[in-house]
């Protein structure tokens, strides 16, 4: 069993703007280096075996705080990527609701982006890298910093969630972090426990919507 504490990178400008960043390399904002000092001091006194990464800069440079704090080096993945937004990318979410009503609101958590990926997609290459997470490290803590959307369908497998029901999971806020136990048995990744350490439920209605 491997204890894996899901961090959400620290704040962008686009996060502050409200666009759509996908697989945009967007830096973090001096906020989010505020956010990402703050989630490495909390992880400070966690027996932390290894960090790992999404190679998008902004979780790179949260997931370098947070290692400082233990002498560790990131290990990236690209698996833990955020969905490709596509055409959505640098886009508003006024201008997205303008252009596409039907894809937004709870849609979002289950529609494929135009010209982009599904969080079917996501959702498979997320739990393909943490399953190698998982192999390399069982038994111990790891923490890995990946996105919102990512960690959302990587929550709703912990829950037993499909990508529909996914829109129930309560977004998790830049610096933020949920805790789960993965385990592999006969050759399959199963994820359990999922709790934030904000102690709020994760089990409601997304706030975001």
């Amino acid at each position: 069993m491997t204890v894996v504490l899901l961090v959400r990178h620290g704040a962008t400008e686009w996060n502050e703007t409200k666009r759509a960043q996908g697989q945009a390399d967007i830096p973090l904002s001096p906020r989010g280096r505020a956010q990402a000092g703050d989630i490495a001091r909390d992880l400070r006194d966690v027996d932390v075996a290894a960090v790992y990464s999404s190679d998008l800069v902004r979780a790179l440079d949260t997931a370098t705080a947070i290692a400082g704090e233990h002498d560790l080096e990131v290990r990236v993945d690209p698996g833990f990527r955020e969905v490709d937004q596509g055409e959505w990318t640098g886009l508003t979410t006024a201008e997205i609701k303008a252009r596409w009503p039907e894809l937004w609101g709870p849609a979002r958590h289950y529609s494929a982006r135009p010209g982009g990926e599904s969080p079917e997609q996501v959702r498979k290459r997320a739990l393909a890298a943490l399953e190698r997470v998982a192999r390399a490290h069982p038994d111990e803590t790891v923490v890995v910093v990946s996105h919102g959307g990512t960690i959302r369908w990587l929550s709703a497998e912990a829950l037993g969630y499909d990508d529909r029901q996914s829109a129930r999971i309560r977004g998790l806020f830049n610096g933020g972090a949920v805790s789960l136990r993965a385990t592999t048995e006969d050759g399959r990744l199963a994820l359990s426990d999922l709790t934030r350490l904000d102690k709020k439920s994760p089990d409601v209605d997304d706030p975001n919507q």
